[in-house]
């Protein structure tokens, strides 16, 4: 509590006023995309901005440091449509973000239009014996930019597969290592229907997702999607993930963190490449190692709609779900905003009581809208700070202050199940 500091020599009455409540903890922004990728050009202010991080908040924005979209590319009709050469898709992925909810977000342009995407592209990979190159190199140039929460990579999808894997393997273990942001991955190939053997779309990206540490970082969302952004004849095919990003955007601002990201109808989304019914969805949604896939579904009468909300990390309690792992980066991180501002502050009862305060009235908004579980604001989280609790008296002389917070998420209704039972008539 700050003194007003006077200097008093003439008798009378002088006022005083203190806060009777603890600060606020500054909430950070829930939901703000980075975007790798290829785009027309990268000159902002006359400067080359390729692979650097540039925050635009519309697609004007957009359109006028990197340009237009890709050349148009010539299908006949009823012909099939792969991944063609001369294909990009992050000008449409912002499209398609932007037209469902999304707002501010962060771009890394990473090349032109006049060349085919390659792996070294997307991250700095030194040579065999070599240290990591200096110059930061797509999402490598996303290390200190401490606002984006979200990392998406559309235009991962056109390098090879094992490239492509190669690229969100590494999407992960950023995300893993800042602990502030979170992947959306699209499948690779994901505009093919499911085979069920050894060449299937959704087996071969969960064989290539190796480390489980990661995977509580991301979530994958299949099938791609159908838009008339991009082609005519037929609907161009566009992998999902920038919808989703926006859809993320939406639900955080008008919902919350904490509500899941799903049973959200995806606007400007004609079809899917691939149509998807309940027993189909089984191994999607809870297979047996866990990987989980997300489903995008078709239902009559109310079209495209996000049909899971599942992190890779399906068989962990404490990470299966989206809005948990996400909601848990919003607390950490606010907090730790917080403890930042009592860096080399006297490390006493005084400090210890200001920032407990400031943290439980933090946890008490978020348990009033909704984001904690429980009938009473100790039941839905604790925090614990101070001497002989967290810290003992080697803590302090190492100039550590320890604090422990423990919370209780909500968990999404996964799964609503009814039971019926007829009654004998009574009367």
């Amino acid at each position: 509590m700050a003194k007003i500091i006077q200097t008093v020599q003439t008798p009378g009455v002088y006022l005083n006023e203190t806060s009777a409540f603890p600060g606020d903890v500054p909430p950070i922004s829930t939901a703000v995309p980075a975007f790798v990728g290829y785009t027309e050009k990268a000159v902002q202010g006359g400067n080359d901005v390729t692979n650097m991080p540039v925050r635009i908040g519309s697609l004007t924005e957009y359109q006028s440091v990197f340009g237009g979209a890709p050349p148009s590319i010539q299908v006949k009709k009823g012909a099939p449509l792969p991944i063609v050469p001369g294909q990009f898709f992050l000008y449409h992925s912002l499209q398609l973000y932007f037209a469902n909810g999304g707002t501010a977000c962060y771009i890394v342009s990473i090349g032109d239009y006049s060349h085919d995407p390659v792996m070294g592209d997307f991250f700095s990979k030194p040579a065999a014996g070599a240290t990591r190159s200096n110059k930061p190199v797509g999402i490598d140039a996303l290390v200190r930019e401490a606002e984006p929460t979200l990392l998406l990579a559309p235009d991962a999808v056109l390098l090879d597969a094992d490239d492509c894997f190669q690229v969100q393997r590494y999407m992960l273990t950023h995300c893993a290592a800042l602990q502030n942001r979170f992947a959306i991955l699209d499948i690779h190939n994901g505009f093919q229907g499911r085979t069920l053997d050894e060449n299937d779309v959704i087996k071969v990206f969960r064989d290539n997702m190796t480390d489980p540490g990661t995977f509580r970082w991301g979530a994958a969302y299949y099938p791609w999607l159908l838009s008339s952004f991009l082609l005519k004849e037929p609907s161009s095919l566009l992998p999902p993930s920038a919808a989703i990003a926006g859809i993320y955007c939406a639900t955080d601002q008008n919902r919350g963190v904490f509500h899941a990201p799903a049973n959200v109808s995806i606007v400007q989304a004609t079809g899917l490449a691939v149509p998807i019914n309940d027993h189909q969805q089984e191994d999607l949604n809870t297979p047996f190692d866990g990987k989980a896939v997300n489903a995008i579904r078709n239902f009559a009468g109310q079209g495209i709609l996000v049909w899971g909300a599942r992190t890779l990390d399906g068989n962990s309690q404490d990470w299966r779900y989206i809005s948990v792992r996400r909601t848990v980066i919003y607390i950490e991180q606010s907090i730790k905003n917080l403890l930042e501002l009592y860096v080399f502050s006297a490390n006493t009862q005084a400090t210890w009581t200001a920032v407990k305060a400031m943290a439980e009235n933090f946890l008490t908004g978020l348990w009033r809208d909704g984001g904690l579980a429980g009938a009473t604001a100790q039941d839905a989280f604790f925090v614990q700070v101070g001497l002989g609790s967290t810290m003992t008296n080697e803590d302090i002389l190492n100039g550590f202050m320890n604090m422990t917070i423990g919370v209780a998420i909500s968990r999404p209704a996964e799964f609503i199940v009814l039971t019926f039972q007829q009654q004998m008539q009574a009367s």
